[in-house]
């Protein structure tokens, strides 16, 4: 993909207004956006679980429509360590277009802005994957859109290399999406982007195995990109695959716990001590 198709993807958005995607309750139930209109929330605060790519090689057909993932459902670990505290909601999308333009899909922005009129006092988004860069997205786009934290776990900010893979061998229907987390693509969009925004909280859990540099999909310079470093965004590491960040006790426990707690930008110092441990360290 070339510089100019990605500008043109970032830019041309305005065509995924119709995106199909599906915003529900998991916990207290709402099978769709209208039944959590009609919710009496059971707690003051919200989480929204965001999943990433799901290959569908062999059902393409699968891709143009939402499909939630194992771990966005009541039996899940994750789940049930935020219900606690939270009322927690699913979002999941067709993956036919970019993944910025997810985030500019009504789906999303109209599932925000219910939990605001609800009246939840904080709104966390926490996106697994390809879901951590819809996340962080959104409060680029819409920094007064009512969510207060955002958690990537797993994300490649700076894009991956799989993607390289020719995309003869991709399922048809998902192409831009997964052209949209090539390391060209997401170099352009990090340049497109702006700024975090400053009330919002956000952390990336970064995955990786011992002895390796990555979570067999992303590299973790990747996961806690140069540019979110400049900006002070804090970096958890947890011992996991990429397949798993979702679902193993480590990284689960990682999650609930930025998820309940208080996110704070760090100074350089911090930052800079950070980078040695992760991007340093022998083990």
């Amino acid at each position: 993909m070339t510089a100019a198709i990605a500008i043109a993807g970032l830019f041309a958005l305005t065509q995924f207004t119709d995106l199909p995607v599906q915003f529900w309750g998991i916990v207290p139930e709402a099978k769709d956006l209208d039944a959590v209109n009609a919710l009496k929330p059971s707690k003051t605060r919200a989480v929204v679980l965001i999943h990433g790519l799901l290959p569908r090689p062999l059902h393409s057909e699968k891709a143009t429509v939402p499909e939630a993932h194992s771990w966005q459902n009541t039996k899940g670990s994750l789940v049930q360590g935020l219900n606690d505290q939270f009322d927690v909601f699913g979002f999941s999308y067709a993956q036919t277009v970019t993944a910025d333009g997810v985030a500019h899909a009504k789906g999303l922005s109209d599932g925000v802005a219910a939990l605001k009129k609800l009246g939840y006092q904080e709104i966390v988004l926490v996106g697994h994957s390809a879901g951590g860069i819809i996340a962080r997205r959104f409060i680029e786009t819409y920094p007064d859109g009512g969510v207060t934290k955002v958690l990537t776990v797993a994300t490649p900010h700076s894009g991956s290399g799989w993607t390289n893979v020719p995309s003869k061998f991709w399922p048809k229907p998902q192409i831009p999406f997964i052209e949209s987390l090539s390391e060209e693509f997401r170099d352009t969009a990090t340049k497109c982007a702006k700024p975090l925004p400053k009330n919002v909280d956000i952390c990336c859990v970064v995955c990786k195995l011992s002895r390796w540099s990555s979570d067999t999909m992303v590299h973790i310079r990747s996961q806690w990109p140069e540019d979110l470093q400049t900006q002070g965004v804090p970096a958890v590491l947890v011992r996991c695959n990429h397949f798993d960040a979702m679902t193993s006790p480590d990284s689960v426990k990682a999650i609930v716990d930025l998820t309940k707690g208080k996110v704070v930008r760090w100074k350089r110092e911090e930052t800079t001590q950070a980078q040695r441990l992760l991007f340093g360290e022998k083990k």
